[in-house]
């Protein structure tokens, strides 16, 4: 959305995101959410310590990070504090923070856009076409969901761009919808020191 230049979609983006994704009432919604995450990592420690093993208290605010961000968007845990998944999706935002700050020749001069003589844009692309595959998974499941009778809406920021994709006024698409979901977790994840 930030190098769009001002138009219709841009104008609409920008209103989904005032109206969607950075509400007061939306931040307020999900307080019992936060305060039950906190929880979940608190109980994580405890349990780790009688048990007697090392805490990794990156990894496991990572998780606890991830897990907020992925029930606010999905209504779903994506990790697990005793499963590796957060770590490769740390690895992921981390090397697309890396590959972006890296001074690109390219940027210098512009006719080697197309050769990409230092390889980041192919390294940046496959690294959101994996972070996209994986939201592309969870909206399937969720459009064949809401197919079903049993269905029972829930109030997370996907539920709410789909009903906007289907209403159509906001001229969203499937595709709109996974970039915009792709911007909150670059934002949010922690950076490493």
């Amino acid at each position: 959305m930030a190098w769009l230049p001002v138009s219709t979609p841009w104008r609409n983006l920008r209103k989904v995101c005032a109206t969607q994704m950075f509400t007061a009432q939306r931040l307020d919604a999900t307080k019992a959410l936060r305060g039950e995450k906190v929880q979940e990592l608190l109980d994580y420690v405890h349990r780790s310590c009688i048990n007697s093993s090392a805490v990794d208290i990156g990894q496991a605010a990572l998780t606890t990070v991830l897990n907020l961000i992925s029930n606010t968007l999905f209504s779903t845990d994506l990790a697990h504090y005793q499963s590796d998944l957060s770590q490769k999706f740390d690895d992921l935002i981390y090397t697309v923070m890396e590959e972006a700050g890296t001074p690109n020749i390219a940027d210098y001069f512009p006719v080697l856009r197309s050769v990409d003589p230092q390889g980041i844009r192919k390294r940046i692309t496959t690294i959101f076409e994996k972070m996209i595959n994986i939201f592309d998974g969870i909206i399937h499941e969720r459009i064949q969901a809401r197919a079903t009778l049993m269905f029972k809406e829930s109030k997370d920021l996907l539920d709410s761009l789909l009903n906007l994709a289907e209403d159509n006024s906001f001229q969203l698409n499937l595709i709109v919808i996974k970039h915009l979901l792709l911007s909150v977790p670059l934002l949010a994840v922690p950076i490493k020191v």
